[in-house]
């Protein structure tokens, strides 16, 4: 009786252990290697044209140099150029391992005075999504883990059960000092199933694994960013905001077998 009583509670906490687990574990983290490098095109709008004029693309490279520690994180780290060296802009990127959070980023730009280099105020300690403002550079990253919510059972009129997936919705605040003024910022980020009118984005890249649709928006601004993500690919197949759109280049288009790789789960 006691062995079948001690047998019943180590069951229910095995239970309990499942049913708690932490949800925020679960989900889809791209994951590279030193070595890996993919490249995304860019094409960006036309400010001194009216209408809707986009310049011809420019693509860049994103090679992952190696993996190091910063802050007690082991960190990928990216370095970001680009491929025909048309321009001189470049970034630096620290990524964690564990889920891509922003750890160190660092842009390169050239003055007059010759190169010059600035580094974004990120805290690691506080995850946000990482907006590529006041940059050519398209390195924009939602927070990861990326989940799809579980479609929900909805009773019909009719008595049949009507499925619908809605989407997982979170915010980030932060307070960043300019002097002795502060400032409040709130980022929202939405995931959910991409809709149907993206189909034919995710045909290009071979890959069956799960797709994400991510919007992030800044409240009180314009910043507005949608991307589409596949499980097997290594950065957002598709990104766009207002002034610029971004597709990450098929392996196919790229010279040699491996000019692009990284991105499982």
């Amino acid at each position: 009786m006691k062995r079948i009583l001690v047998l019943s509670i180590i069951v229910l906490l095995a239970f309990s252990a499942v049913s708690y687990a932490d949800p925020s574990q679960e989900g889809f983290v791209p994951t590279w290697k030193a070595g890996d490098r993919w490249v995304l095109e860019a094409t960006y709008r036309d400010l001194k044209a009216e209408g809707e004029v986009w310049l011809p693309p420019i693509q860049w490279v994103f090679r992952v140099r190696s993996i190091k520690e910063k802050y007690g994180r082991q960190c990928y780290i990216v370095h970001v150029f680009p491929r025909h060296g048309e321009m001189k802009v470049q970034a630096v990127l620290w990524l964690a391992v564990e889920d891509l959070k922003p750890v160190r980023v660092i842009d390169v730009f050239p003055t007059p005075e010759g190169m010059r280099y600035s580094e974004r105020d990120i805290n690691p300690e506080n995850p946000e999504p990482l907006v590529a403002v006041d940059t050519l550079i398209p390195y924009d990253l939602p927070v990861f883990p990326l989940t799809n919510a579980a479609s929900n059972a909805v009773q019909g009129a009719d008595g049949f059960a009507a499925y619908r997936s809605e989407a997982i919705e979170k915010k980030f605040s932060r307070t960043s000092k300019v002097g002795s003024l502060s400032f409040k910022r709130t980022i929202g980020q939405k995931n959910k199933k991409p809709e149907g009118q993206y189909a034919d984005t995710f045909a290009a890249y071979r890959s069956s694994g799960a797709t994400y649709q991510v919007e992030v928006a800044e409240e009180r601004s314009d910043t507005n960013l949608l991307q589409l993500w596949q499980e097997g690919s290594p950065w957002a197949v598709s990104s766009e905001n207002r002034m610029r759109k971004v597709r990450l280049v098929p392996s196919t288009e790229l010279p040699g077998a491996s000019s692009q790789t990284g991105g499982n789960e």
